[in-house]
Order: C-alpha cells, then sequence, then structure tokens
C-alpha cells in the first residue's frame, strides 16, 4: 500500500504548466524500474506520471495529452492486450510502449496488432530505455507524406 501512497504523492507534483517537455505516462511499472525512469526523467527534463492500475491511467489518458505510455505486461487481473487497447483508444495520439521480462517477434507483432509501438524488457536498461523512447518521440513528430498527382498539383495522401 505504501507504493501506492508514495506515487499519489509523487504525483501532485506534475506539473502542467510545461508543455515543451516530454509527457509520460507509466502504468503499473515496478519499483526498480520506477526508480530509473525517475532518473533518465530528472536528467532529460521528462515529465513522469507513475499510476498504480489501468482504470486509473484510462481516466489520466483520457483527461491529459501523454506523449508516450509506458504498459506494464504483467498486471494482476488486467490481460495486458485489454490494457493496451484502451489506452489507445482514450489516448489515440499516444506511443504506447509494453514492458515485459520476455520479448521475441509474436509478441512484438501482438504489440503492433493492439496499438502499441515496441517493447521493452524488463529490467529496464537506460540505454536501451533512451534507445527506444528517441525512436518513439521521433515517430511522434508530424511527417507528411505527398504524392505528385497527373496535373502536377502536391497531394497529402
Amino acid at each position: 500500500m505504501w507504493l501506492s501512497e508514495w506515487l499519489k504523492k509523487r504525483n501532485t507534483a506534475f506539473s502542467e504548466s510545461a508543455d515543451k517537455r516530454l509527457r509520460i505516462l507509466a502504468v503499473s511499472i515496478c519499483l526498480d524500474d520506477i526508480f530509473l525512469l525517475e532518473y533518465l526523467g530528472n536528467q532529460r527534463g521528462w515529465e513522469l506520471k507513475f499510476t498504480g492500475s489501468p482504470q486509473e491511467a484510462f481516466r489520466l489518458a483520457s483527461s491529459s495529452a501523454f506523449d508516450l505510455i509506458l504498459c506494464n505486461r504483467n498486471q494482476p487481473g488486467y490481460p495486458w492486450r485489454e490494457v493496451m487497447d484502451g489506452l489507445a483508444a482514450t489516448s489515440p495520439r499516444s506511443c504506447i510502449l509494453l514492458v515485459s521480462p520476455t520479448n521475441d517477434d509474436y509478441l512484438w507483432w501482438d504489440v503492433l496488432h493492439h496499438r502499441g509501438f515496441d517493447v521493452l524488457i524488463r529490467p529496464l536498461r537506460e540505454e536501451i530505455v533512451l534507445r527506444v523512447i528517441d525512436t518513439a518521440v521521433r515517430c511522434l513528430s508530424p511527417i507528411q507524406y505527398f504524392t505528385v498527382l497527373d496535373s502536377g498539383r502536391r497531394h497529402l495522401r
């Protein structure tokens, strides 16, 4: 129970004012990984919000705009596929990363099928977290794809 109280106290410091900072929601992440994310967030200027349950994550994701959502695969009583589908529905512009103790091609394709972006293997390692988050942030940038029509006009596809 102390962890959920700590998360609530930690989240009260969550600043809604800094719009240019990377905003990350972490759902049911284990304590060791929370410490690493907090460390990286302080170094990189991320705004981190931690939640202990998918229901709270759905509420937060629907009321605030998060760039990234980290979702724990092993949540007792909550199938991760349903959690990812729910997060994607409540926060369609967020990039969702699954945090899992294992990874293989089947899991990665399953994550993509449920509107996720990638899999982070637990325990989290600093260099991998930074690489995956950097890739996700680059994919969040709006990119316009144009095709040239027969008339020579540009058309957004």
